[in-house]
């Protein structure tokens, strides 16, 4: 449960905010009770909570009008509403009825509201007028907007999308078009949308299409790889034979220098929160904040194009307050970053990328990189030791290790071990074996491509120990990685843990417990379970 009284990060508001839209869109919008809000009302800064919650505006779902205007007047300044609500329906990109449901709060909040005054925004008129072109002139330099301009794009259905582009493409060529249509693509290659994109690159006459098809190629599907050949080609008879895309951002990047980067171990999920950002001679701030893990690449990604320093400090408190993060080089996150992309175009259906990743990790556009994975970086830096239960004892208290277990809704095998093991448990507790429990069903929770994904976690977190300068438990962690015996026996602290874990919250938290067991059946089997493990847990 998050503590009511801190500041959440970015993504914890954006989490609270969809799970109130949800939760009053479900139940058709009842009783808006003040207590459901107290989490949002402490935060001091609201900014967050009024950019996500226009985002959502945009975007929205049938059923959800109602709580998303009532956020937005407990949460937006009058006047600055008032404002931003014209914005949107002055922008022929929102949807009609985006613009229905605008139009319809603005009568509410405007006592002198006149029909003139709004009819002509309800009219259809060119798709791209000049505030569409100044703003995809200032979506260059600005991820933000080019970010917004992608939200609206992403509000209409697929048809819409693919009559935008086209009449985008009518107005723009070479880099104002790419710097658009390249995390369209990106994003979603294989989608109709996607495919559309890829054939205005092609025509685009753009150094950054260049680049976007050229990387891209080597992870598209095997259907699409005929087209980006294609439409790489038709650059090439352009006269865009050479990828000086890096030479284009450098020179967009010259005033602005690296300012901090920052990253947390990863957790029990494979969870990472990773932060990089960019300053001025003026000390304004770029800054974004990318969420990874292993399984699945690249998951979320925030941003603020022009904070200051001291802003960017509080915003990166708060993000890893409570929690171990690491200040890294540029190199070394970008490094991190690159896998996980890696992991995101391997293993997600029409490989998903957020957009909003996509756009602002150009800020890292002229950093450089390694080349090697993290075992050949280990390898040049560490020797292989035989481990001893001393060595593994030590990895075990390694600070990130007492976040490496598992929730109860970590897999279907998890949750099915342990309904197993509650059965048991509610038939005999003094009957129930823990150790043989855990070692009959670890393969089974960790099979081979779980093992795999524990590994690779292994030599990331080795990799960062070794960027910390802990050498010692880099060299340890990386030995643990081809230790059979060692790594199986991590598995079997994982379980254990995990079990331990899962009871202790079961005690506390009558939701999750559901009436399984009372109190002192809880504390029975936590007694039990702390007998066999204490000294592995």
């Amino acid at each position: 449960m998050i503590n009511q009284s801190r500041e959440l990060n970015p993504f914890e508001v954006k989490a609270e905010l969809l799970r109130l839209i949800a939760a009053y869109s479900k139940s058709g919008n009842g009783e808006l009770s003040n207590c459901d809000f107290s989490l949002l009302d402490a935060q001091q800064n609201k900014k967050i909570i009024e950019k996500l919650l226009f985002k959502e505006l945009i975007n929205i779902k049938t059923g959800s009008e109602k709580i998303i205007r009532f956020l937005l007047e407990r949460y937006v300044e009058r006047e600055d509403l008032i404002n931003q609500l014209w914005a949107i329906l002055k922008n022929n990109m929102a949807s009609s009825e985006v613009k229905i449901i605008v139009l319809s709060f603005l009568r509410e909040l405007e006592t002198d509201w006149k029909y003139e005054d709004y009819s002509e925004y309800t009219e259809d008129l060119d798709i791209v007028d000049e505030d569409t072109k100044q703003l995809l002139d200032t979506a260059i330099v600005n991820p933000e907007v080019q970010i917004d301009f992608l939200d609206f794009l992403n509000a209409v259905d697929t048809k819409d999308k693919i009559l935008l582009i086209k009449s985008l493409a009518d107005d723009y060529t070479q880099d104002a078009l790419a710097n658009i249509l390249v995390p369209v693509f990106l994003s979603q290659p294989d989608s109709e949308t996607g495919r559309e994109a890829l054939g205005l690159l092609g025509n685009s006459r753009s150094q950054l299409a260049y680049h976007a098809l050229n990387t891209a190629y080597d992870f598209v599907s095997d259907d699409l790889k005929p087209l980006i050949k294609k439409n790489l080609s038709i650059l090439k008879l352009a006269g865009i034979r050479e990828d000086n895309s890096l030479e284009f951002y450098k020179k967009l990047l010259s005033k602005t220098r690296p300012y901090r980067c920052c990253i947390t171990y990863p957790d029990g999920h494979g969870n990472q929160a990773l932060i990089f950002s960019r300053t001025n001679p003026e000390k304004r701030v770029q800054f974004a904040a990318i969420v990874m893990n292993d399984y699945n690449g690249i998951r979320d990604c925030f941003g603020f194009n022009d904070i200051s320093e001291f802003e960017c400090d509080k915003i990166i408190e708060r993000f890893y307050k409570g929690e171990k993060s690491l200040s890294i080089s540029p190199k070394a996150l970008k490094t991190i970053l690159l896998y996980a992309e890696k992991i995101s175009k391997k293993k997600a259906n029409n490989w998903l990328l957020p957009y909003e990743y996509v756009c602002w990790k150009n800020l890292l556009a002229d950093i450089d990189y390694e080349t090697d994975d993290f075992k050949t970086l280990l390898s040049q830096q560490y020797e292989l030791n035989k481990l001893d239960e001393d060595s593994f004892e030590k990895i075990l208290n390694i600070d990130f290790m007492e976040h490496w277990f598992l929730d109860s809704e970590y897999s279907t095998e998890f949750e099915e071990f342990l309904d197993k093991m509650n059965r048991m448990l509610k038939s005999d507790i003094n009957a129930v074996d823990f150790d043989k429990l855990v070692n009959e069903n670890k393969d089974t929770i960790f099979y081979d491509e779980e093992k795999h994904i524990w590994r690779e976690r292994l030599l990331v977190s080795a990799y960062l120990k070794m960027l910390d300068k802990k050498h010692g438990e880099a060299e340890l962690l990386y030995n643990l990685y081809f230790d059979e015996k060692y790594i199986n026996e991590l598995y079997l602290n994982i379980l254990r843990k995990s079990v331990y874990e899962y009871y202790f919250s079961l005690k506390f938290n009558t939701d999750e417990n559901q009436n399984r067991f009372t109190l002192g059946e809880l504390d029975l089997i936590i007694e039990k379970i702390e007998e066999k493990w204490v000294k592995n847990v």
